[in-house]
């Protein structure tokens, strides 16, 4: 009669991934080894351990826990043990022996995501629990915000709450960061729980565990990134950003699912951080990291449509294109735009006092390039308006870009709705860099794809690969690269100023005589 090996365990447990892949490997090699896994997140372990040992009177306390059991229902579990138990349960039955040593296996908990999808498609795993998990990802939506002391983070979980998720809602929404203290963040806690909501109970909570947060999140909020500085060259800047970056690669890896959303706000080299996290994530789809850059689009918008004449009601917002944080480009030309054209009945034209009907109105997209070809001040204006908008204004454009994606995200796997986001290229639009780069996107079969149908940007100044080409030498820069910038800052006092006008004076009144000298000296060789 056959013996399985049950494998319990943790799913952030490393000695719990070195096991299953011991038993995938005798399970390949020995024709009756046969095991089984049960896989229990953080939050769920020490819960589902105690059950186990009250209903077997046994006293296992740590990851991972394994047992055997006959091939029939209803056999009573015969314990092993831990993981250096079941190693010597291996030797004794298989003469099998290993050595397990960290640098060996120092990539496979980054893996292990991997692991269970192929345990999965075997029919290892219990069909019951992977049930039981997809019909709550489908109602309740777990978020994650790291790096929450931004000032961003009330403005996104205001919208959050307020946000009407249709059969959906919210389960949680855990608030994390590394570098500020435990009280800040609990203060912040504690103020977002006066944020008017429909849910029952507490939806913000604080955590100082990422990998917690991470076990059971479906969106993951990165605002983590290094502020440019003048007394840094961009290499260094760079250099930085993706330092930071690194530092949540491991527990993303090591806990997060593979169907996650990673979505980053417009916050210093946006695009260049979501590069970096494409390379450096093993456990997460590329196509579902992106970046939100639509509110660059939103600071134009109501000046184009004050320069424009056009209603703020009847535009949409102004693609982005470019790697957002570097360089960029708004192509408000293609901007687009409902339009109502009158298209009169032929009675129009012969009786002008009639009560009948005498056209139709006929709604039309049009872009604004018609309107916008003689206007030179645009952004002239644009800059004025920066000037004199403070930090609140821009959080708040950012804030309403993010809670739009969100709302998209939700509605469904399929939309007709068009938004400015960074996400890796496909060839689309000519792009072929191997990044991260803001174009049009529409969100099909569950992936944010770029919208090939979209036009492409016609301003006269800037090409799109021109900005292709930058990005591509500023994923490879080193550090140390492109030196700080130096500011210059003119004196405005009036003697100074005196002075540099008489000094002026002086050097012109010489370049005069030697002109006039080498005039006279033409006429005298003549």
């Amino acid at each position: 009669m056959g013996v399985q090996i049950i494998i319990s365990g943790e799913s952030q447990c490393e000695s719990f991934a070195k096991i299953c892949a011991i038993a995938d490997y005798l399970s390949q090699n020995l024709p009756n080894f046969c095991y089984r896994i049960i896989e229990k997140s953080v939050l769920e372990w020490k819960t589902w351990l105690c059950k186990i040992n009250l209903r077997n009177k046994w006293h296992h306390n740590e990851s991972p826990l394994i047992w055997k059991e006959l091939l029939i229902e209803g056999s009573k579990p015969f314990y092993i043990g831990g993981a250096s138990e079941f190693l010597d349960y291996c030797y004794s039955y298989y003469k099998f022996e290993t050595y397990i040593s960290c640098e060996r296996f120092e990539g496979l908990i980054d893996n292990f995501n991997q692991f269970k999808k192929k345990l999965r498609k075997e029919g290892n795993i219990d069909d019951q629990e992977s049930k039981g998990s997809t019909e709550d990802y489908a109602k309740n939506i777990t978020v994650c915000i790291s790096g929450a002391s931004h000032p961003l983070t009330m403005y996104i979980i205001s919208g959050l709450l307020d946000m009407s998720l249709g059969h959906k809602s919210i389960a949680k929404i855990f608030i994390y960061d590394k570098e500020y203290s435990q009280t800040f963040l609990e203060y912040v806690e504690t103020e977002c729980s006066y944020v008017g909501n429909n849910y029952p109970g507490k939806v913000v909570k604080y955590t100082n565990k990422m990998g917690m947060a991470l076990a059971s999140c479906d969106l993951l909020i990165i605002m983590d990134y290094v502020p440019f500085s003048l007394d840094l060259s961009i290499g260094d800047w760079l250099a930085l950003n993706a330092r930071c970056l690194k530092k949540l690669a491991p527990m993303i890896n090591a806990s997060a699912s593979r169907n996650m959303y990673i979505v980053l706000p417009n916050l210093g080299p946006a695009c260049y951080n979501a590069t970096i996290l494409t390379k450096v994530l093993t456990s997460i789809n590329k196509k579902n990291i992106v970046v939100v850059t639509s509110d660059l689009g939103l600071e134009l918008a109501p000046i184009a449509a004050e320069v424009a004449e056009v209603e703020m009601k009847n535009m949409f917002c102004p693609p982005v294109w470019g790697f957002v944080g570097i360089n960029h480009l708004v192509d408000i030309r293609n901007t687009i735009h409902k339009y109502n054209v009158f298209q009169p009945y032929n009675r129009y034209v012969k009786v002008r006092k009639s009560s009948l009907c005498v056209g139709v109105l006929t709604p039309e997209f049009r872009t604004l390039d018609y309107l916008l070809h003689f206007k030179e001040n645009l952004w002239t204006k644009l800059l004025e308006a920066k000037k004199k908008a403070n930090n609140e204004e821009l959080s708040i454009n950012k804030a309403i870009s993010l809670l739009k994606f969100v709302q998209v995200w939700l509605s469904g796997p399929n939309s007709d709705d068009i938004l400015s986001l960074g996400v890796v290229c496909n060839g689309s639009f000519g792009l072929s860099f191997d990044g991260v780069f803001s174009q049009p996107v529409k969100f099909t079969g569950g992936f944010w794809q770029p919208a090939v149908d979209y036009l492409m940007p016609i301003d006269p100044h800037i090409n799109i690969l021109y900005l292709e080409e930058i990005a591509k030498k500023i994923i490879y820069l080193k550090k140390s690269e492109l030196p700080k910038i130096n500011s210059y800052f003119p004196c405005t006092c009036p003697k100074q100023n005196k002075l540099i006008g008489l000094e002026q004076e002086k050097h012109e009144e010489k370049i005069k005589v030697q002109e006039d000298k080498v005039q006279k000296s033409i006429i005298f060789t003549e």
